[in-house]
């Protein structure tokens, strides 16, 4: 029986294999390989293009979300750690996806870096879809699932440094199967390829950055996204002001005779009317819970509020202005920003809303 040699070693098989060398498990596994890779690759160049995504004060950003996600999630003690130094966790995300991605594609170390992918998608399903029902509704536990192949099979030998890897090492001179000097060469050759795999991905990552900055970021679906001020004094319900205490060496003072008209507006003063111009929506702290929340004004005298927390996995919400819509950026969820209600996507139920009106000139929230 005639042989041939396939990636550098013997194929029994002979050279009929050789032409169904397509019906491989690597080949049969490739397109899987490469959805994940470059999924991973567009996640994480859109984070590094993205100024958003490290300013702490953008609702997309990765604090915004952080906070978001922090109450909901079984590995909240980790979120809050990383909430101490969130601009370097945000950029170890964005470079170990970059990282995973770029060692799936090019096939080297296959194994190890669908490990990283797989941990890091874990990691993803215990804070943005931990909140899905049904669990099935959130991507994420299936891209844990989707890497395992690959941390148990590897690329299967199909178009990846692995396999080229091994041919060199093979290649050498004699060595013993197994021994420790071809281990140590198989490491040197592997290790000498992933420098320059590393050093391509930081001049990727470098220049996605400068051009996303120079570009002004990724257009996310997010309108403008400009905290309002509260005035200068801290805001307070009318119906808990104190009325001041008289100085004790002075008489006491006289009745002051009932004034007629409206009582004082309830609910808590924001901010001026004209801090949130006609058709554009500003984010603001919920005074009620404290989480996010957008504030839209339709017209001169209306305006509408609603949390900014998506009733689905718990993402952070976006206003786009041109659709009228809010956006979730985690699973593409859309409500309609006039009512709140669901237009498009998984969420369950529509976005709550905040009573919210103008009154004397002033935005008060209930």
């Amino acid at each position: 029986m005639s042989t041939s040699t396939t990636y550098g070693r013997p194929n029994l098989l002979g050279p009929e294999w050789d032409r169904l060398r397509f019906k491989q498990l690597g080949w049969r596994l490739l397109p899987l390989r490469a959805f994940l890779g470059v999924t991973f690759l567009y996640a994480s160049l859109q984070k590094l293009a993205n100024p958003n995504y490290f300013r702490a004060g953008s609702p997309s950003s990765f604090v915004s979300q952080t906070r978001a996600l922090e109450s909901r999630s079984p590995i909240a003690p980790l979120l809050h750690v990383a909430l101490h130094a969130p601009a370097l966790f945000a950029l170890l995300v964005a470079l170990g996806e970059l990282a995973v991605a770029l060692g799936v594609l090019a096939g080297l170390w296959t194994r190890l870096a669908a490990v990283g992918g797989m941990l890091l998608s874990l990691t993803f399903f215990l804070t943005v879809s931990w909140s899905t029902t049904p669990y099935f509704y959130g991507s994420d536990i299936v891209f844990v699932f989707a890497w395992s192949v690959f941390a148990m099979c590897g690329a299967g030998g199909v178009l990846c440094l692995d396999a080229w890897i091994a041919s060199r090492a093979d290649a050498a001179p004699t060595y013993a199967p197994g021994s420790v000097d071809l281990v140590r060469r198989h490491l040197l050759v592997g290790a000498r390829s992933a420098t320059l795999l590393a050093m391509f991905g930081g001049v990727l990552a470098g220049a996605t950055a400068l051009l996303g900055r120079a570009a002004g970021g990724t257009k996310h679906a997010g309108g403008a996204s400009l905290t309002v001020d509260p005035p200068s004094s801290a805001p307070t319900k009318h119906h808990n002001h104190r009325p001041a205490r008289a100085p004790t060496n002075s008489a006491p003072p006289a009745v002051a005779a009932p004034q007629s008209g409206a009582p004082p507006p309830s609910g808590t003063a924001l901010a001026p009317a004209s801090a949130v111009p006609v058709g554009e929506g500003r984010t603001f702290t919920d005074p009620a819970s404290g989480r996010p929340a957008w504030m839209l004004r339709p017209s001169p005298s209306k305006v509408v509020a609603f949390s900014a927390t998506c009733t689905h996995a718990g993402c952070t919400v976006q206003f786009d202005s041109a659709a009228n819509e809010f956006v979730c950026p985690c699973h593409g969820g859309r409500f309609n920003a006039s009512t709140g209600a669901v237009l498009a996507g998984p969420p369950p139920s529509p976005l709550t809303q905040i009573p919210a009106r103008i009154v004397n000139g002033e935005i008060r929230v209930d």
